[in-house]
């Protein structure tokens, strides 16, 4: 009797220890260890990891781009002047001068310099970035 309790106590532990060997195992490496992995599955698995390789470069180097790096053309901006508020569209972006080109809803185009918020004649320019945050720049008109 004792045996059988001692057996079952035995048995029970072993159970309980078995996931967390089982979990401490090296991963599969393939060809080596017994694992096949398809071409079709490899190359997915390669454009996966390009891609993730982009996403993090553009990431970790985007205030390397400049200011207006999350700015692209076709995006939709509100500009403040006092108390003036109107809506345009950028149509084209200088990143090596940090100029924007902008048009208004009656076709006006107006092009814009970055400039700084203490700038007598600066606008105060905001958008979504593609995270869905908003940015916002200060701009004055180009002479």
């Amino acid at each position: 009797m004792r045996l059988l309790s001692l057996f079952r106590v035995t048995a029970i532990a072993l159970l309980g220890i078995a996931p967390q060997v089982h979990a401490q195992r090296a991963p599969a490496i393939p060809g080596v260890t017994g694992t096949i992995v398809t071409e079709e599955t490899a190359k997915g698995e390669k454009k996966a990891a390009d891609k993730a390789a982009v996403a993090v470069k553009d990431l970790v180097t985007r205030e390397d781009k400049g200011p207006l790096s999350d700015l692209t053309p076709g995006t939709t901006v509100v500009i403040r002047h006092g108390s003036d508020v109107t809506e345009a569209i950028v149509s084209k972006i200088e990143r090596a001068t940090n100029e924007i080109t902008v048009r208004y809803e009656n076709k006006r185009v107006e092009k814009l310099v970055l400039a700084n918020r203490a700038d007598p004649d600066a606008r105060t320019v905001e958008y979504s970035d593609e995270a869905h945050h908003k940015v916002t720049h200060y701009f004055k008109p180009k002479s």
